[in-house]
């Protein structure tokens, strides 16, 4: 599996954050929700999936540096 270079990751923030204010408040998490279980049916791989939710949960961004952390 290859991972996306920086600018594509910049891309898809700026084009997630514009969707999420389109979805607005109220729809938020059910937006959020829909596109998790539709880049996990797309990955096809629910150990990993499952891994990366808990991971994005416990992560302290604030205090991992820049190499470390996920995204």
């Amino acid at each position: 599996m290859s991972t996306l270079r920086f600018e594509e990751l910049e891309n898809i923030y700026d084009e997630l954050a514009t969707a999420i204010d389109a979805a607005g408040p109220e729809q938020e998490s059910v937006f959020l929700a829909k596109l998790v279980l539709s880049l996990a049916h797309e990955f096809g791989n629910a150990e990993r999936v499952s891994a990366l939710i808990q991971d994005c949960l416990h992560e302290p961004v604030t205090e991992l540096a820049a190499g470390t952390r996920l995204i």
